[in-house]
């Protein structure tokens, strides 16, 4: 009974979900626009990416590759005040911000929703939130065991 249990409490992520810490993280297959990305977490009870410390952008640069996916960063109520989708604070001296970004590049709409790239070591940049990318969904993962 007890190594169920201890199974059970390190096993609660969804299935196809990743564990780090406290925290399950869903790592698309697909590609979604940032807000379709949005909804997608939010219908799984989760929301897009808040990166929270270096220790959690560390262990997501490790999962991604070269591949570029949608995190919940996004400058979309006010330009170049960058804001997490969850509402958690955006803490500016853990960005990793690909040198010469975010630089809201192009003409309208303009580039208001962030994204993590592997390919520059797991690295941030803005884009047209209307482009299809892979995302990152993840929420708390409270390990509550009902008996």
């Amino acid at each position: 009974v007890l190594c169920t249990l201890f199974f059970l409490w390190f096993a609660l992520c969804p299935q196809g979900w990743r564990e780090n810490e406290d925290k399950c993280y869903y790592f698309s297959a697909d590609t979604k626009s940032w807000s379709d990305a949005n909804t997608f977490c939010s219908e799984q009870g989760s929301d897009l990416l808040s990166i929270r410390d270096i220790h959690e952008r560390l262990w997501v640069r490790t999962q991604i590759s070269t591949e570029v996916y949608w995190i919940g960063l996004n400058d979309r109520s006010r330009e170049g005040v960058w804001e997490w989708s969850d509402g958690s604070p955006f803490l500016e001296y853990i960005a990793a911000w690909i040198p010469g970004q975010p630089d809201n590049w192009g003409d309208a709409p303009g580039e208001d929703c962030g994204q993590v790239v592997g390919s520059n070591s797991g690295q941030w940049n803005d884009e047209n939130c209307d482009i299809e990318n892979k995302f990152i969904c993840n929420h708390v993962n409270n390990r509550e065991i009902n008996m």
